[in-house]
This record gives structure tokens, sequence and C-alpha cells, in this order.
């Protein structure tokens, strides 16, 4: 007598169809030897992020998975191949992450630069900053 477990367990089983494996690239094109500076062949068996595809993935098998990931290895030490790649993301921006059209904050930015300077003893205004130094040249001449 089967218990409750096991009969869900083998009716799930039944319900689970085998996948239809993907086509090996390799053996499709009958190549034989995977070369790390065939990029073209090598940029199949990664994702947009320059990551090595699974062998679930790449529908190769084991041997040919590790010779795969050895030359996309080398490859990627003598700089044919990239490490990583960023990929703009499409997110919306979040609301209130805009800042430069907010004006609160443009003009709470303002007021603290000019206290920031006010504290230092910095000039305001560039142009008083330099009249102030020709000034002091004009002095020290004297």
């Amino acid at each position: 007598m089967t218990s409750k477990k096991n009969k869900a367990r083998v009716s799930k089983a039944d319900l689970k169809k085998p996948g239809k494996k993907k086509p090996n690239v390799l053996d499709t094109e009958r190549i034989s030897y995977v070369d790390y500076k065939d990029v073209s062949l090598l940029q199949r068996f990664m994702s947009d992020r320059s990551k090595i595809r699974g062998q679930r993935m790449a529908g190769t098998s084991v041997q040919q998975q590790r010779e795969i990931a050895t030359a996309v290895k080398n490859a990627r030490e003598m700089a044919l191949l990239p490490y990583t790649k960023r990929v703009a993301s499409a997110r919306a921006p979040r609301p209130g992450a805009d800042r430069d059209d907010d004006e609160k904050y443009v003009d709470k930015y303002a007021d603290r630069v000019s206290d920031a300077k006010a504290a230092t003893g910095e000039a305001a205004d560039g142009e008083a900053a330099e009249a102030a130094a020709v000034g002091d040249d004009a002095e020290g001449e004297a």
C-alpha cells in the first residue's frame, strides 16, 4: 500500500514532461576544437552581461562546456572578451528623485553654499575675490 505522500510524488513526476533538449551548436557546426581567439563563437555561449551560460542553456556536453569555459577565461585574460558589461536599466525614476527641477532643494543647497563661504571667509562673488587679490598685489608693489 502506498502512502498519500508517495502518491502525490508520483502524480507530480507524471506531470513533468521532459523538455526539448537544446541543439548543440558545436555539433551542428562540426566544431571539434574551441579556440579562445574565436570571439564570435564564444559570445554565443555568454549572456548579455558577459557571464558564461550554463550547460543546460547552451546545450553542450560536460566536456564541451569545460572547453568553452577555459577558452572564455583565456580570451578574457587576453582582453578579447570583457569580464563584465554594464546594462542600462530601463526602470522609471522614482518620484521625487529628480532634484534638479525641485526649486526647494536648489534654494536650500544655494543657502548652504553661501553659508559655508561666509563661515570660511571666502568672498561670495568671484569678481570681488579677484579684485581683492589684485588690490593686495598693488599694495605689495608699492
